[in-house]
This record gives C-alpha cells, structure tokens and sequence, in this order.
C-alpha cells in the first residue's frame, strides 16, 4: 500500500471489454488477496419451471473449470493455498478467490476460468443437484430455513424475484438439464454489466494487465436487467407453520423495504441497528432476551438489494412461550415508527456502528467484503470514508421519519413456525 492509500477508498482500474475492474488497496501488513466477479445471474433470472437453475450453475462455476476437473482444480487451489466461493441473491451472483499475497494472479487465473469457462461435468451436476434437494428438504422441515422462506412468500407478490431462495422444487430441478445451464451461462456471464473486485497489494497497471491476460475474450452482449412487478397494497397478517418434533420456534416479523440507493436508507440502516442490528445493545436483545428471558436469540436484518429489499425481525424461543414472545417482537417495531429514539440511545448505538469499520480493515476478508458491496451498490469510491459523516449527522426525528417507510408495519407479516401444537393454546 503506498502513501495515502487506505482500503476504505477504491480506485477504478479500467474497463477490460465490458468488465468494469476495481481495486481496494490491501489492509497495511495484510498477508493474503481477495477478488470478486459479479454478474446478474441471481435466481431472479431462473427460466420460468427450471428454478434451481441460477444457483447450480454458480455451486457449478466453482467445482470444475477450463483446463482443471474438480480434482485438479481443488488440487491446484491447495498448492496456491487459495480456496474458491460462490454467493447469490435474487439479483446477483458473485463467485469470490482467496489466498496468499504472493499467489495473487494464478489465483486470479482459476477465478476467471470459473467465470469463463465452467465445466458443467456429468458426475458434478449430479452431486450439485443432490446438495440442492437436501437444501429444498431443510428449508421445509427445519424452523429457521421454513420461516424465512414463509416470510419471503408472505411479504412478496408471485412472479416476484425477491419471493423464493433460488432453491426451486424437485419438479423444477428435475427439468434442469446440462444445455439449460450452459445457456443461462452464456447470457448471464460475460463482461457487459459485470464487475471485478480486486483487493491486493499490486498496482493498477499490474491488476489490469493480468485482468486483460485472463478474461479477455468475455461476451459484450447486453442483457435484459432484473424486473420487479408493482407490490401490491396490504394488510398485516399473520402465518402459522406447526412443524412437530422440533424444540424451538421461530418468530419473524417483516415486510418488503427500500433499496440501498433510498435517500431513507442511512436514517433506516441506523434504525436498524436500534431495533436489532447490534449485538447486546439493541432493543430487541435487551427487552426480549436479556430482561424477560423469553428467547434464546433476538435481532433484526435490514437486507437491501439494487431495487429493493425487505426487514426482518425476529426471535427464537420455546414451544410454550412463543405466544408471549410475538407481541413483544411487534411492539418493538411499532415503537420505531410511534416515539422518537432518545438522543442517548441513537448516539450509543451510532458510534458502535461506526466504530466497526476500522474492525473490518484488520483482516483482507472483511475489509474486501466492505468493497464489494460499494462496487455492488455504485456507491462512491469513497463511501466508507464520508460514511461515519452521515450517520451523525442524522437526527433522531429522522429516524422515526425513515422508520414508517424502511419497516413498513402497514405490509408487514408475522411468521411463527416449529412445533406450535405443543405450546399453549392461543386465538388465530
């Protein structure tokens, strides 16, 4: 890292066809390199009756790719000390490389074989459809995974991207072949709209030079961009799953929300971290954890997309204290939208969150996640540095104001899922 330079502000390198590529200065003394591809290759994107699609192509683009099997790719990661990994959302799929400093461009290499050039091997697509329908049957049958997938189906419309996990069912993965996951490659990955996320300590002109060497040839087709349907006006609601033969339930409160891109989103992020979003110091953890002893855990998440997102609030409890715990989970969201947050708390849970970013520079890990959700978001380059900025200068009033949009109770619903027939009886 030269003088001047800081992980908290990137530098844009190029363009290499249509890859827009990044770099993040490495974290000062930091042993190891990050890089991250994204592209619009979510499950949002699925062909309609062959869900599932989006995820086993991305679990796929990491098991085997160009010249390497899954036993020579696995083999040549050990030998550079670097290991491959895939996360997708409704919008995006990223497919992310780490390891050793030194390593930084053979690493970079097996990153864009896996992008380019995926294998899709016969015995691969079977063990990753395997791994798919064990995932299909746990959100089924296990508390937490049910109730997050009842609440996605609760808060979303159909045909919404946001209102499944990517997962599918066993009819629509049984429809998956080996062609229809090479052509959902072809359009989804390529260089037009996608980005590359480099946190290392070479240079600019090093970066680019090995970025030009090892995804040149990368399709500049244009593709269609994610569209969401109009949410519709709702009501609150409450659903019910009983799953016997489980120990706890999971209570979920939430609703759609804004993007990150919403003028609220600072305001709201903020009310987040009141309501849920702080460990030991929000309301959640203290008035339904720590002082009633009703839930083993309590928090809330604020997950905001490119064009939208949804809050979650939420506490897992017993079969037979569950009914007491729900209103306190509501109670403590309508009080974001109905009182002001005190100065004292507003300014207690603010300088926690802010005084977690520096925390975040310590290892290559975090301060490469910090990036890639800058790059994700178009945020400024230097947003990270002007962030702790903004978030003082929020004031209470504005929370409560952000609160009424970013956790709308007016289409929210609660979901209460686990062994429900074992607890006490209750009015519907």
């Amino acid at each position: 890292m030269t003088d001047g330079e800081t992980p908290l502000r990137l530098e844009p390198v190029a363009r290499v066809g249509g890859l827009e590529v990044v770099r993040q200065p490495a974290p000062e003394g930091a042993p190891t390199f990050a890089a991250t591809y994204l592209t619009a290759a979510g499950w949002g994107f699925d062909p309609k009756g062959r869900e599932g699609t989006a995820r086993l192509v991305n679990q796929l683009a990491v098991s085997a790719a160009g010249p390497w099997g899954r036993v020579e790719l696995a083999r040549r990661l050990d030998r550079a000390g670097g290991s491959l990994q895939v996360d997708t959302s409704p919008e995006t799929a990223e497919i992310s490389v780490w390891g050793p400093r030194d390593a930084w461009e053979p690493l970079l290499e097996i990153l864009a074989a896996s992008v380019r050039r995926p294998r899709f091997e016969t015995e691969d697509l079977a063990r990753a459809v395997r791994q798919l329908r064990e995932r299909q049957l746990r959100e089924r049958s296990h508390p937490g995974s049910r109730a997050h997938a009842e609440v996605l189906r609760a808060i979303f419309p159909e045909n919404h991207p946001y209102r499944s996990s990517g997962l599918g069912d066993a009819r629509s993965v049984a429809r998956i072949s080996r062609a229809g996951l090479l052509d959902f490659h072809r359009e989804r990955y390529g260089g037009a709209g996608a980005q590359l996320v480099v946190t290392a300590p070479a240079g600019a002109a090093a970066i680019e030079r090995a970025v030009r060497k090892h995804f040149s040839r990368m399709s500049e087709a244009s593709r269609d961009p994610l569209r969401l349907p109009p949410m519709p006006r709702a009501a609150p609601r409450r659903v019910e799953v009983d799953l016997p033969g489980h120990s706890q339930v999971e209570v979920r409160v939430a609703g759609p929300s804004v993007p990150q891109a919403a003028p609220e989103y600072p305001a709201g992020y903020l009310a987040n971290q009141v309501l849920g979003g702080r460990p030991l110091i929000s309301r959640l953890f203290q008035n339904v954890r720590e002082q009633t002893g009703l839930a083993y855990g309590a928090s809330s998440h604020l997950e905001t997309l490119r064009q939208g997102g949804w809050w979650v609030a939420g506490a897992g409890t017993g079969a037979d204290r569950w009914t007491k715990v729900v209103p306190l989970v509501e109670r403590e969201v309508a009080r974001l939208r109905d009182q002001s947050v005190p100065d004292e708390e507003l300014t207690t849970v603010r300088e926690s969150a802010i005084g977690e970013i520096p925390l975040g520079l310590e290892s290559t890990a975090e301060a490469h996640q910090l990036a890639v959700d800058v790059v994700y978001h178009g945020m400024p380059a230097d947003f990270w540095l002007t962030w702790p900025g903004k978030l003082r200068a929020i004031r209470p009033d504005e929370v409560r104001a952000a609160s009424g949009r970013v956790f709308d109770r007016n289409r929210s619903v609660t979901v209460v899922v686990g062994p429900l027939s074992a607890g006490p009886s209750h009015p519907r």
